[in-house]
């Protein structure tokens, strides 16, 4: 074996990390009722599992194997990702439903910090970062999606209906104010 990069444990943990991502997002498609919400879980869960599998891959190019790390929060995950619970829900439980602050300090860029790296590496870290910020992207528009499409049809109709009788009553004021100021103007 070659010396240990100092790198290994982060690339350890993208891979353990994404693992988990791509098991309880495939779960959470899998139980989504919608089927433009469910083909967007999957989207991000194969590009999760992609992502474990290249970096593991790299870990053993580089003549070390993945040491396995359990999150102890996963089962949860995984049983909230595959429960009768509504997209919407899920979303707002597992955080997905937040944009990030526009001055928010970019974590992923952090991955890049350690100027060791060796290129070939580098370039895998680069193309991670780039499709975890679109996979975040994707999720907020299924959360959007969801959202939509949760919210009843009667209450779009009830509002509109409230609107429509407040326009009613605001051009009948206006018809009774300008019969008032013609009345007036002929007085006058």
């Amino acid at each position: 074996m070659s010396d240990k990069p100092s790198y290994l444990g982060t690339l350890n943990a993208i891979v353990n990390g994404e693992r988990g991502g791509f098991e309880f997002l495939n779960a959470w498609s899998d139980a989504s009722p919608d089927p433009e919400v469910s083909l967007m879980l999957k989207t991000v869960a194969l590009r999760e599992g992609e992502h474990a599998a290249a970096f593991e891959k790299r870990m053993c190019e580089l003549g070390f194997t993945l040491r396995e790390k359990v999150d102890p929060n996963f089962e949860k995950t995984l049983k909230l990702a595959s429960s009768d619970d509504s997209d919407v829900a899920k979303f707002e439980k597992l955080g997905y439903d937040k944009t990030p602050a526009e001055d928010a300090e970019d974590q992923l860029l952090q991955l890049l910090a350690d100027q060791s790296i060796d290129p070939q590496t580098a370039g895998l870290l680069g193309r991670f970062i780039a499709e975890e910020r679109d996979s975040g992207r994707i999720l907020r528009e299924a959360y959007q999606c969801a959202k939509q499409k949760e919210t009843p049809e009667t209450t779009t109709l009830d509002q509109i209906c409230e609107q429509l009788g407040r326009l009613t009553e605001a051009v009948t004021e206006l018809q009774a104010g300008g019969k008032k100021t013609r009345v007036r103007a002929v007085k006058s």
